[in-house]
């Protein structure tokens, strides 16, 4: 099944064999879940790295500006796989590198994966791409990462400076601030510091996909390899188009949860749940023993700016301008995204088939509507080639399901034999 399912799969990405509705493949669970590995396991080291911006007129302070720190973790195989690529992984709003690192039910540890088997090691995507050979820098959006364990959920706040928890005024002030600008320049302060002579792919997961459509056009001096993604999506004037044709509700009402501009949105099981990010292939279990196991590392909270940019609130733009007193450039930059940058590109895009939000959602009207074929069908004007993996049983989360080996297994078989080096 095995040698099978690998021929299959560059056959899809190589000669598009196997494809259906122009660029999409459905794989069976027994597939992936068999999917070899595409080079020998090696040992990697890993090192912190961090760096520090200066954005945005801090009120509290006449004349200075805000610092904002961003955390991440290199991953340095012991012998590289394909020399002079890396992976920057850059997690979704209410989550850190760890989601990238650990697992819910794993060990908190870094293990070596020549010696252990890598289904039962239950560690993170980044450890596995590692030991597959691949450099990986994990990172943690400013304020998102703490070095002690994080307070109950209704008590934490966002360490925009590690270490410092911030008054109840230099929240608000920052929070009326926290743009997806500010965060593109902090990646790509820390991808040059950290990576200053590797090419590329950038991996967002959730909110975390926008970066991939705008570091180059702000500036990032490495090159980027190709679009590469699981769980991730569109840039938001995508998202607004899709919004319009699929969306039960209007504009104003999809926004008024996020009218409190200076708030955080908590992350709860409840949450997760009706969000549909609970799944079959989830050996922790419920979505409340999720929480248990990943409350002292993850911060469970975003900034509600970063969702009013990304999910498309331009509703509320005119108070935004008049609460954050930035100009227009450094705002709703998810709506400046230049596709035109796509092109000599290609795309590898893998979805599960039980993730509500990208593949489930838009459904009932025709599969265009899925949201991420929605994004690859407006992308495919641009880029030189798209693929859409669907893997059955994964929800958005498959990236820390049973079975994520795989999913890191098929990531670097295409950086092998899809993607140009």
């Amino acid at each position: 099944m095995s040698q099978e399912a690998i021929e299959r799969y560059v056959a899809a990405l190589t000669k598009g064999k196997g494809l259906h509705d122009d660029f999409i493949y459905s794989m069976t669970f027994d597939e992936y879940k068999t999917f070899p590995d595409p080079y020998p396991r090696t040992t990697f080291k890993v090192t912190e790295t961090e760096a520090r911006i200066s954005r945005y007129s801090n009120p509290g302070k006449p004349g200075e500006l805000f610092e904002w720190d961003i955390h991440g973790r290199l991953f340095t195989p012991a012998k590289p796989s394909i020399p002079g690529i890396a992976v920057v992984m850059v997690p979704g709003g209410a989550v850190n590198k760890y989601e990238f690192i650990f697992t819910p039910d794993g060990p908190e540890k870094y293990l070596d994966l020549t010696k252990t088997s890598p289904t039962e090691s239950r560690v993170g995507v980044a450890q596995h791409m590692a030991s597959l050979g691949i450099p990986v820098l994990a990172i943690s959006l400013p304020g998102h990462y703490s070095r002690s364990p994080w307070p109950p959920i209704p008590d934490r706040r966002p360490e925009f400076i590690i270490g410092e928890i911030p008054s109840d005024e230099e929240l608000k002030n920052r929070l009326a601030v926290y743009t997806f600008r500010m965060c593109v320049e902090a990646i790509k302060v820390l991808i040059e510091k950290t990576l200053p002579d590797l090419k590329i792919f950038c991996w967002g997961h959730s909110t975390g996909c926008e970066y991939f459509y705008l570091l180059e056009q702000y500036g990032l001096r490495n090159k980027l390899i190709g679009g590469l993604g699981f769980g991730t999506g569109m840039p938001a004037w995508i998202r607004k188009e899709w919004d319009l044709a699929c969306a039960q509700k209007s504009p104003e009402e999809r926004a008024a949860p996020f009218r409190n501009l200076t708030d955080l949105s908590r992350r709860s099981p409840k949450g997760y749940v009706k969000s549909g990010y609970a799944g079959p292939n989830q050996p922790w279990g419920s979505a409340e023993r999720w929480f248990e196991l990943e409350n002292h590392r993850r911060p469970q909270f975003k900034p509600f700016l970063q969702d009013i940019e990304h999910s498309a609130h331009d509703v509320l733009l005119p108070e935004i301008r008049k609460l954050s007193r930035l100009p227009d450039e450094e705002l709703f930059v998810t709506y400046k995204a230049d596709l035109n940058r796509l092109r000599g590109k290609k795309l590898l895009h893998i979805v599960g088939e039980y993730d509500k939000g990208h593949w489930i959602e838009g459904g009932e009207k025709g599969v265009e509507f899925r949201r991420e074929v929605y994004a690859f069908k407006r992308f495919a004007t641009y880029a030189e080639d798209l693929r859409l993996i669907v893997v059955p049983r994964l929800t958005h989360y498959g990236h820390v399901e049973s079975y994520n080996e795989r999913l890191a297994n098929l990531m670097v078989t295409a950086f092998r034999d899809y993607f140009p080096h």
